[in-house]
């Protein structure tokens, strides 16, 4: 992971409602879901005009699309990498983000 993106120690749920807070560090998980998106937006993160995507042919042919979304608050820049969901879909359109999409690649195991 790069030096420039901020990684949230776990005091940063006091920014966050307690009963809403999910936790998510990108040493211990990969990707993350839409519901960890939507906490930082209520908390006054600010998402860039653009989202990077990049598809995984899994298994069987099956097809597995994340998200790269980049927030930023205080001078301080979040990478969160989102597996593709409705919720992922309607923000992007909502906020009318532009979307690149990355070279699609193999998943090896």
């Amino acid at each position: 992971m790069s030096d420039k993106f901020y990684s949230p120690p776990t005091s940063l749920a006091q920014e966050f409602r307690v009963d809403e807070y999910r936790h998510w560090s990108p040493r211990s998980q990969s990707y993350t879901s839409a519901d960890v998106l939507q906490q930082y937006l209520r908390a006054g993160w600010q998402l860039a005009e653009t989202v990077t995507v990049e598809s995984f042919t899994l298994g069987g042919g099956r097809c597995v699309s994340v998200y790269h979304f980049t927030l930023s608050k205080d001078g301080c820049e979040l990478h969160l990498p989102i597996v593709s969901s409705p919720l992922v879909l309607r923000t992007i359109m909502d906020r009318n983000l532009k979307v690149v999409y990355l070279e699609a690649k193999a998943r090896k195991r």
